[in-house]
């Protein structure tokens, strides 16, 4: 899925409704009160662009650069999630993955007492 960018109509749009302020919300719940400067200033997906092809004036928000790195920082982790979930409902696994030793996918299991036992077998190794 490729990035949508946002078009200089939805930009303008977006920078009008801000009204020079910052359209980002703090953790508390407010407002942030920062107010908009040229050039410092970034126009962010509410919804990640990786989640979403939306890129319309109501996926668009204006935020000044501490609450546009916050909310990256967020995002990052939401969208890897949402991958992983993605990977796991069609199948998708890595192939060099190895299960951990004694786990349930191993061929192996570990005794209390110490020794091992193949699972498949029941065969006592140590």
């Amino acid at each position: 899925m490729m990035r949508r960018e946002f078009t200089k109509a939805v930009q303008r749009a977006a920078l009008a409704r801000a009204g020079g302020r910052c359209e980002g919300v703090l953790a508390d719940g407010s407002c942030c009160p920062c107010t908009l400067q040229v050039g410092r200033f970034h126009y962010d997906h509410i919804i990640p662009a990786a989640l979403t092809e939306d890129a319309s004036l109501d996926n668009c928000q204006v935020l000044c650069r501490p609450c546009h790195a916050a909310k990256t920082v967020i995002d990052v982790g939401i969208i890897a999630r949402v991958r992983r979930q993605r990977d796991r409902h069609v199948g998708i696994t890595d192939p060099h993955r190895q299960p951990l030793p004694g786990s349930r996918a191993s061929p192996f299991k570990r005794l209390i007492g110490g020794g091992l036992v193949r699972r498949d077998t029941g065969e006592r190794l140590r």
